[in-house]
């Protein structure tokens, strides 16, 4: 194969942290490279030193055996190279079609004409999106999906996509990886990040694995499996976790009767227990992120009643939601206060500055704990969120909520962009949590994580609540199955398909 790029000995640093300790791969033409590692391994700031958003400090990198070193994204643009970072942000006044051509020789045409070009795009790909809908008004996959456009329209040499299927469902990551291989398919070469090891074995050729700002080892992805993938990112096995057997023994915590919300969430209704962790799956227009909108005040409710603890509550606001002890952490790109410091991050509530010594020694505490056992790699505590990888920021977002004193917790893809050895870190606070009272309600895109984590699973589509499946009663296939209202088989894969077992009587 045509070899495009090559990094020998590349070190860089930010922030006088030493980060890439001499990194070095190959990329050829018509190949997807898996890169993989644990938050805070270097694989952000190689990105960043690739697409030219930053420096490095030495080495020597190769574009089309020429020397690349830019010293700006434009310039890297110019050369071929194009990024879809982790936390991608767009103009929320810009229609799809002006996203998904932004930055390119085509940019400045009229608009009737980018339409045109984006709806026969977007149609060739299989995605379902209006051209000309603001991007703003679209859910953080949905925007994920014109970020892959993008970078269709502008016609990189070297794609490099961070973590773009962290939210998406199962079956969009197949219409992912059909881009992908299109991609590919026309010469270009792909440098592709990912937690879901499941996934980068199932698209990558080969996959390099970071380890702390080195590439430890480069494996064949036909030759290895998820077992392999996560002893080398961990440096050791992972510990087995039972699926939630059996019904949650709690008191009713929430119920939901009839709920109305718009056009989008029609007549549903449900209750979580305390103690329970009830999961919601859906698809991006099925009504599952106004439902949850609802339930905190974002969304209004046009009917229907919302009840905590058996009494009938008015949530309007995310203000009311928390005066109610009903929590949520939201997906969007913007959750993360990063003007905040890591400590202060860390801590619940907004009067953390006005703490007396005995408290503020207490809260000190629970953060270095928290950052422990979180693995967010920092060395100091009051520097800027924003000196923490993509990952590790979520996982500062995740924590917080964690350690406040809610009665409902409401979490959207709480693992997006979290490393395999955190997200059983995650799952065992959060059984902590349930298991100390709190109903939990989680909204995920990834399947086998809604099965290993939930006693039960809510399925929406077109609007409506169409079935709660019990734990022991399904695996993802079923859930998917339910989501589109026919067959879809993930093809066997052995990290996202769960066997069924014997049905039993379904819960509540």
């Amino acid at each position: 194969m045509d070899l495009l790029l090559h990094a020998d000995g590349i070190h860089a640093s930010y922030d006088q942290r030493h980060i890439l300790k001499g990194i070095g791969f190959s990329l050829h033409r018509g190949e997807i490279l898996g890169l993989i590692g644990t938050n805070g391994a270097g694989k952000t700031t190689l990105m960043d030193v690739l697409s030219g958003s930053h420096k490095h400090d030495s080495g020597q990198l190769m574009l089309a055996g020429e020397k690349y070193g830019p010293d700006s994204v434009e310039e890297a643009q110019a050369c071929g190279v194009g990024l879809i970072p982790q936390n991608f942000r767009l103009l929320p006044e810009q229609t799809v079609a002006e996203a998904i051509f932004r930055g390119t020789f085509q940019a400045n045409k009229p608009h009737l004409e980018l339409r045109d070009q984006a709806l026969t795009l977007i149609r060739d790909i299989g995605i379902a999106l209006d051209p000309d809908v603001r991007v703003g008004t679209l859910i953080r996959a949905e925007q994920a999906l014109v970020e892959v456009l993008r970078m269709v329209a502008e016609e990189a040499q070297l794609v490099i996509m961070d973590e773009v299927a962290a939210s998406l469902p199962d079956h969009d990551v197949a219409v992912l990886h059909k881009v992908l291989r299109m991609l590919i398919g026309q010469g270009r070469a792909i440098i592709y990040i990912t937690h879901r090891l499941d996934e980068v074995r199932s698209i990558a050729h080969r996959i390099a694995v970071l380890r702390d700002g080195r590439v430890h080892k480069t494996l064949e992805a036909s030759r290895t499996d998820v077992g392999e993938l996560a002893f080398l990112l961990l440096q050791q096995e992972l510990e087995d976790s039972a699926r939630p057997a059996g019904p949650a023994g709690g008191d009713e915590a929430l119920r939901v009767l009839k709920l109305n919300a718009g056009k989008n969430v029609r007549d549903v209704t449900f209750s979580v227990a305390k103690g329970e962790i009830f999961g919601l799956a859906g698809t991006h227009r099925s009504g599952i992120y106004q439902l949850v909108e609802a339930l905190v005040g974002i969304h209004p409710i046009s009917s229907g009643q919302i009840l905590l603890n058996g009494q009938a509550v008015q949530i309007q606001s995310l203000e009311d939601a928390a005066r109610l002890r009903v929590g949520y952490l939201s997906d969007a790109a913007d959750a993360v206060d990063t003007d905040a410091s890591i400590a202060n991050g860390l801590r619940p509530g907004s009067d953390a500055g006005l703490a007396d010594l005995h408290t503020e020694i207490t809260q000190l505490r629970t953060v270095i704990e928290l950052v422990r056992r979180m693995r967010i790699r920092t060395t100091n505590i009051h520097g800027s969120i924003t000196t923490l990888s993509g990952g590790d920021r979520q996982k500062v977002e995740l924590a917080k909520w964690m350690s406040t004193d809610c009665d409902v917790l409401i979490l959207s893809h709480p693992s997006r962009g979290i490393d395999i050895g955190a997200k059983e870190t995650v799952y065992k606070m959060l059984t902590e949590l349930s298991q100390s009272g709190v109903a939990i309600i989680l909204l995920s895109s990834d399947m086998s994580e809604l099965v290993n984590w939930c006693h039960r699973i809510g399925v929406m589509r077109e609007g409506e609540l169409v079935t709660i499946e019990a734990n022991a009663n399904t695996n993802e296939d079923v859930l998917v199955h339910h989501m589109l209202g026919q067959k879809f088989d993930s093809k066997g894969s052995e990290a996202r398909r769960v066997k069924a077992q014997e049905p039993g009587p379904l819960l509540r």
